[in-house]
């Protein structure tokens, strides 16, 4: 089975993207041996903000030799003309083969500037080409000005993998150094990232597709000392940034320290980002920073200690901290949770003139921790949301109080509600809800419970199964390591607080009720509670609401 790139397959198909470019992406997956990963480019085109912006490349085949084949798909009718293969888009015709030729052309370029001083430029980028016409029988070839061997039509489909694998071949002298540095160009031409929203396989990455131009944006920006603020609405990538700003600063050399408010997404960090800096909590700072320093700190009462986590702290200012504990970057992930006096205390922890990225969403507020001030830092407001679909985005829009942009033109599969009068029917609604989406082609591991309450609140905590389905939850336990312990389940359950910054295709939000009470404060983080759950699904949202709550009772399902 061939290694797809990006692996979203599934988020794709149920989300609406172009149908017979996923189906190609089906096909290849399973025609064609682990010899060869097939990049992919259906995000590319796509209709937005009233302009069509198109890839340059549908797909590239990678072997085991570092070899690469690009592969062209022109799906309806073309023209065969005395100047080649023609394509008809609105009215413009685009010739096939000089587009593919450009398309060569452009990789050849980019790879020789990208590798100008690594010293691959020994080494040319080996590159061969397909066109693929699934839908036109090819009747003049030769008129075409087209090699036959390079072209599958409707007549030789059901052979494209044949194709491919003869006149590519699986690399019959692999080369793991070369092809990995041709993976990493592909990577970065095709904006793929490793994907920290997903579980992360031993055996292997999830990859997804690069939100938007933030993390180009970012990158961009030069300023001495570093000091950027971005304010980003839910799904604009800020994740990514963080995850990308990380890696820039290890590959010139620095030592950079991310820091997230909850530990679920900081360990899903720290297992793409690699060695080179450190990656952790507020909280894992402080707890590693003392064990270095001698201090071994008894957890046993600090659910029931509110004075524990200050006396941490106060340990932690009255120490030292030296060379061994000082980083060159500073990269802080939903700032929006982390208090001024923490920030101090962080800043210890890095060089005066050290690069700070600062990472925020107030919509996304849901503890009501006043706002930092960051004096002399720039600001970046990022208003494009590219995880939520069109169905989805237009729901928030309209029940919610918060301004984002709607970038993902995919549809999506909509927004259901659910109505229950005491939490404990949400059980067996929970239990039909992802009946439905396993019969849709949810996978279980894709499909995420959340609690708009407290775990321990919740009629879901302690599950082991949820319609028949195992849970995989923080079993309220740690490794010698001090790692989290999860339980062996499929179908992720958490609460909010613990999902921040994460997402999956399908959520299912329970406990919905929020508070109306007079003075606001309470709905205002209700609100935010909601905006920030229902901006965790990329194609289905299921809404489990009270019956009778006077917010959420005028609404309807959209969608499927």
């Amino acid at each position: 089975m061939a290694h797809i790139v990006p692996s979203d397959l599934t988020t794709l198909a149920l989300a609406g993207a172009h149908a017979p470019e996923v189906a190609t992406l089906a096909y290849l997956k399973h025609a064609l041996p682990d010899d060869y990963t097939v990049f992919h480019s259906v995000h590319w085109t796509r209709d937005y903000q009233g302009r069509t912006v198109y890839g340059e490349i549908d797909f590239a085949v990678l072997n085991r030799a570092g070899d690469v084949m690009v592969i062209e798909q022109k799906n309806g009718r073309l023209e065969e003309t005395a100047d080649g293969l023609v394509k008809v888009y609105n009215d413009q015709p685009k010739n096939v083969g000089a587009q593919v030729h450009r398309s060569l052309d452009n990789l050849r370029d980019k790879f020789r500037s990208l590798r100008r001083n690594d010293g691959s430029q020994r080494k040319r980028l080996r590159l061969r080409y397909l066109i693929y016409c699934p839908d036109y029988p090819l009747t003049a070839v030769n008129a075409a000005g087209l090699e036959r061997a390079r072209v599958v039509d409707a007549a030789d489909k059901a052979y494209l993998a044949d194709r491919i694998q003869a006149l590519l071949g699986p690399g019959r002298h692999p080369d793991p150094d070369w092809t990995k540095v041709v993976e990493q160009f592909l990577n970065q031409s095709f904006e793929v990232v490793a994907d920290v929203h997903a579980h992360i396989d031993a055996a292997e990455r999830s990859f997804t597709r690069l939100s938007g131009g933030l993390a180009r944006i970012v990158a961009d920006i030069d300023m001495l000392p570093f000091r950027l603020r971005v304010r980003g609405t839910a799904g604009c990538g800020k994740t990514i940034v963080a995850r990308e700003a990380f890696r820039s600063a290890v590959d010139r050399g620095l030592r950079p320290l991310l820091v997230c408010f909850n530990r679920p997404l900081a360990e899903r960090l720290k297992a793409l980002v690699g060695d080179g800096g450190l990656v952790t909590t507020f909280h894992g700072l402080c707890d590693a920073f003392l064990k270095s320093r001698g201090y071994i700190l008894d957890y046993s009462g600090v659910r029931t200690d509110p004075a524990f986590w200050p006396r941490v702290q106060n340990s932690v200012l009255a120490e030292p901290v030296g060379d061994d504990w000082r980083f060159d970057t500073l990269i802080l992930d939903e700032g929006q949770d982390f208090s001024a006096e923490w920030f101090e205390l962080i800043k210890r922890f890095v060089a005066p003139d050290a690069g700070i990225l600062w990472l925020e969403d107030r919509d996304q507020d849901i503890h009501g921790t006043p706002s930092v001030p960051l004096p002399g830092f720039v600001t970046l407001n990022a208003r494009c949301n590219h995880r939520s679909p069109e169905s989805i985005s237009s729901f928030i829009a309209r029940h919610l109080p918060f301004s984002f942009e709607c970038a993902n033109d995919l549809p999506g599969l909509g927004v259901g509600i659910t109505r229950y009068e005491s939490p404990g029917e949400q059980k067996v609604l929970a239990a039909a809800a992802i009946e439905r989406l396993l019969a849709q082609g949810f996978p279980a591991e894709a499909i995420t419970v959340l609690t708009c309450r407290s775990r321990v609140e919740s009629v879901f905590e302690g599950a082991d199964a949820i319609g028949g389905v195992p849970v995989r939850r923080f079993a309220n336990a740690y490794d010698g390591y001090g790692n989290q312990v999860m339980t062996d389940g499929l179908l992720c359950f958490e609460s909010i607080n613990r999902f921040k910054g994460q997402q999956a295709p399908a959520v299912i939000i329970t406990d919905v009720d929020p508070g109306v009470e007079a003075n606001g404060l309470l709905l205002e983080r209700d609100l935010r509670r909601l905006f920030c759950s229902m901006t965790r699904a990329s194609v289905r949202l299921e809404i489990f609401a009270r019956q009778g709550n006077p917010l959420t009772d005028p609404w309807e399902a959209t969608g499927t």
